[in-house]
């Protein structure tokens, strides 16, 4: 076998790279009505959620809430909690056997929210758990005791408001750990970051500058299933059911807390309703299991935990920031130069970064400056990328409108990545074996048709339809992204009964095919049926793949089980055409193909054959039976039908010109009609032309773009997360006072797949599972300004529409 064949079969390949190796002709990978391979029990109601276990003896563990958005406990007693029947175990934040601090993060940890008191004395959003735990036989039982405990509070001044919490003077927010003020790192020192050229000079040469200020609310990540987890130990073992988007990142924090190695561990990772971030990557979120274990271990019980909807509500909010930004532009559209500030609660994300990765916008400077504030943690869910969405549209919507341009215009004309014009990257895509296709171009040609965007497209605030609503129709485009560094290993076994294949790799759930998607990878580069390969991912297996984060499932996953098919694809043929023992082809297995060469057989439809001679076949089942009874690949002797991969995915943008700028693009549209005397936004259309690379898993392309339409639309128009300026105290922590939009309060949704093969995943691919839900709140941002020809900041409710129409004051009363 040759060098490159060698590589062909079993090197992870090169992520800053075209695939080079894509398989000549695809059976089930690209294809549609593919049966899921989690269909029929999602769907029968039959799937098991780590809410629905429960173990014989099991106690429930209940935490305390802080009632306050920051205080501290000056005294407490528990005494009457203890003596309550039913109580088996009491922890207080000053038990001796607790550490001073623990690594209680679910991803962002060793930070400002990382190292942590298992229970803290001090509150310092209302909602946080602290100061004491319950282990009692009922919830409720557990409940009651909390009740009973007596405690005597020190109400401490609190920041609701980043703006205020970083004025000289202002109370401190979190003195025990930032007793020098509010600012949160990295975002100290204030200084201004230079992104791309510079700055001054981009200003200098625009024609036009215009700047204006924004915001964007806190919404909440709000899943169906709220967290929850199970601890049992089994003598020096624990046990652990639990919603966790990275269930090997719990095995490591647990060992690390209580001492013991992470093989000792083990972790079952059931379906899951609702992973997209949120308390999966945030401190706190080991808390409950790290208190479970403790109280498990001291009573030889089960302890199970779930979060009140409350408590969840309380825990994990996103985009709580305002923006000042200044753009200068030529006039024919071209953007010279932008510079944009931030102002964001405990945490914040970049805001300028898509300009970077994708416009030829050359000077760029981005100010950040992070406060600690009263209020439930930040965390990334449902995609952080929302604030770089919404600033690189709003930019190009106002420039348009500044200009009388067509937005689309203006997106094409400032289209590039890290300060190069397309024309520039053309030979940067030929360079790294990629197709030299205009990926923004075909996708604003497609999603422009199915709108019929160039008869509905009019000037801001001049069109009324019959029924007296505002029209308005909006555009806004980014990047295909699926990019985040990360490494994955998985396996390949064959059942040595039937010759079918399952996959193994321990990874959570996330409700949109991953499993059907990678036996579809699998099934193809073996020649296997697809109903031949299995997937259960809540086994362990050995093996670590990418959690699902990122949009990189698809991108490192899907190159680690094919390079682990073709390894694996590979042992069959050599072990059905070579003798156990060559020397001696009389004694032990004798291959049914012993007059061929690997080379010489292929295998389809899980049979294999001569290729020369199709009619010599042989099914798997026929094939590995005797090889196993015959000692061929018995544990006594040699090894198992067997192979796993890897592959380790690079970062992205390592200095311009970058390695790996991202060449495919998504264009979304969203047409609505405005009340203008009630503020109702009522969305009638909305359309996503996403440039996929290959679509592995159409079906499940789709079903991102259907429900990451109707979760943008929701985060754009009702989701807002509310406190009380008098209290701190969240009012709508609940499901009928937190506005969630379903798939009636959107119309009809079109999906447009595009396929240019220009991703960084297997055969071309990238991902999808992030941005429709990220990029088409901004889409809804701009189609509201072209209906009233006002600017609403997001949540774009009724009472912000009427505003910015000047029919109530700033307080909401009429005029």
């Amino acid at each position: 076998m040759t060098n490159d064949e060698h590589e062909k079969t079993i090197a992870p390949e090169h992520s800053l790279r075209a695939d080079r190796y894509p398989l000549e002709s695809y059976n089930v990978v690209g294809k549609r009505f593919i049966r899921r391979k989690d269909g029929y029990e999602k769907a029968s109601g039959s799937a098991v959620y780590t809410a629905d276990v429960n173990l014989p003896g099991q106690l429930w563990l209940r935490i305390l809430t802080c009632p306050y958005p920051h205080a501290r406990i000056k005294s407490m007693d528990t005494a009457k909690a203890q003596r309550l029947p039913g109580v088996r175990a009491l922890l207080r934040y000053d038990d001796p056997e607790l550490p001073e601090r623990a690594d209680v993060s679910g991803h962002w940890g060793r930070g400002a929210e990382g190292y942590e008191p298992v229970l803290n004395r001090c509150g310092y959003w209302q909602g946080m758990p602290l100061g004491v735990a319950v282990a009692a036989d009922t919830e409720e039982i557990a409940n009651n005791a909390l009740k009973l405990v007596e405690i005597e509070w020190e109400e401490r001044p609190f920041n609701l408001d980043q703006e205020e919490a970083l004025k000289p003077g202002a109370p401190l927010t979190n003195p025990e750990a930032f007793p020098n003020g509010n600012f949160v790192l990295p975002t100290q020192q204030r200084e201004p970051q230079v992104v791309h050229g510079n700055p001054d000079e981009g200003f200098k040469e625009a024609d036009r500058i215009i700047e204006w200020r924004m915001r964007k609310d806190k919404e909440n990540w709000v899943g169906p299933e709220r967290p929850c987890g199970l601890f049992k130990w089994n003598g020096e073992h624990p046990e652990l059911w639990l919603k966790h988007q990275r269930p090997h990142l719990a095995k490591r924090q647990l060992a690390e807390y209580f001492k013991i190695p992470v093989s000792a561990v083990t972790i079952h990772c059931f379906y899951q309703g609702g992973s997209f971030g949120g308390w999966t990557q945030m401190a706190l979120n080991m808390q409950p299991n790290i208190i479970a274990g403790i109280f498990s271990k001291r009573t030889g019980k089960p302890v199970k935990w779930q979060f009140t909807r409350r408590e969840d509500f309380c825990g994990a909010g996103i985009d709580n920031a305002r923006y000042h930004v200044r753009v200068g532009f030529k006039n024919d559209g071209a953007i010279t130069a932008v510079a944009a500030t931030s102002w964001f609660a405990r945490k914040g994300f970049a805001h300028l970064g898509h300009f970077v990765e994708n416009t030829r916008v050359r000077h760029i400077l981005q100010e950040s400056n992070g406060a600690v504030c009263n209020i439930m943690p930040g965390s990334a869910f449902r995609c952080e990328q929302n604030m770089n969405a919404l600033c690189l549209g709003a930019v190009l919507n106002r420039v348009a409108e500044a200009l009388g341009m067509d937005p689309t215009e203006v997106a094409l004309k400032n289209d590039g990545a890290e300060g190069h014009t397309i024309a520039e990257l053309s030979k940067h895509r030929r360079e790294l074996g990629f197709s030299d296709r205009d990926s923004l171009k075909e996708c604003l040609e497609a999603g422009k048709k199915a709108i019929d965007w160039e008869k509905k497209w009019h000037k801001p605030g001049t069109k009324r339809l019959p029924n007296g609503k505002m029209h308005g129709i909006g555009f806004t485009f980014t990047h295909e992204w699926s990019d985040s560094a990360g490494a994955s290993a998985m396996g390949i076994r064959i059942e040595r009964d039937d010759g079918s294949a399952r996959i193994l790799g321990q990874r959570c759930d996330n409700g949109c095919a991953a499993e059907t998607a990678y036996c579809q990878i699998a099934a193809d580069e073996l020649g296997f049926r697809y109903e031949d390969v299995q997937y259960r991912p809540f086994e362990e297996g050995g093996f670590t793949p990418m959690t699902p984060d990122s949009s990189t499932n698809m991108a490192v996953n899907g190159y680690a089980i094919r390079n682990a098919a073709r390894q694996l694809k590979r042992k069959i043929l050599e072990i059905a055409t070579t003798p156990r023992i060559p020397e001696r082809p009389d004694m032990g297995y004798y291959p049914p193909f012993a007059d061929y060469k690997p080379d010489d057989l292929d295998i389809k439809e899980s049979v294999v054959f001569v290729k020369a001679d199709p009619a010599k076949r042989m099914t798997m089942a026929e094939l590995v039976r005797p090889a196993y009874m015959m000692g061929k690949m018995d544990i006594g002797s040699t090894e198992p039908l067997f192979a796993w991969g890897w592959h380790n995915r690079h970062g992205q943008y390592m200095g311009p010109p970058g390695p790996r700028p991202i060449f495919v693009r998504q264009a979304h549209f969203v047409e609505v009609e405005v009340d203008p005397e009630t503020g109702q936004i009522d969305v009638t259309r909305v359309v996503n032309a996403n440039d996929v690379g290959k679509a592995i898993n159409p079906d499940a392309v789709e079903g991102q773009q259907y429900g990451g339409s109707v979760m943008g639309v929701s985060r754009a128009r009702t989701e807002d997360t509310i406190y009380c300026p008098k209290t701190g105290v969240v009012l709508n922590g609940n499901l009928i006072d937190y506005k969630i939009n379903t798939m009636l309060d959107c119309g009809p949704i079109d999906t447009i797949i595009i396929e240019t093969g220009m991703g960084y995943g297997p055969y071309g691919s990238t991902g999808i599972g992030e941005d429709v839900a990220t990029v088409v709140p901004t889409a809804l941002y701009a189609a509201v300004h072209n209906a009233i020809g006002a600017w609403v900041d997001m949540p774009l409710t009724p009472d912000r529409v009427l505003r910015a129409l000047g029919k109530i004051d700033s307080v909401g009363g009429g005029r």
